[in-house]
């Protein structure tokens, strides 16, 4: 069985409200990165936990943990 979504231990609700901010500002492959690293950081790596706690599209999320993991780099025409 599952376990339910958890937020962060290590977080406050403050700075859980910070992070989909400060990656509002980003675009792109720079916005991926912080999510992956972000949810590598606080979600274990769990792209579920992360759109959960944070808000963020998971196939975004995803992505950036992709890109991270295989340092090939996903451009897409806007």
């Amino acid at each position: 069985m599952l376990d339910p979504p958890q937020e962060p231990k290590s977080l406050t609700r403050s700075q859980i409200e910070d992070l989909p901010l400060g990656a509002s500002k980003m675009n792109g492959v720079e916005r991926r990165g912080f999510q992956a690293q972000m949810t590598l950081k606080y979600c274990q790596g769990r792209a579920r936990l992360a759109q959960t706690v944070f808000g963020w599209g998971r196939e975004n999320i995803e992505l950036g943990l992709a890109q991270k993991r295989t340092g090939i780099i996903c451009v897409a025409l806007q």
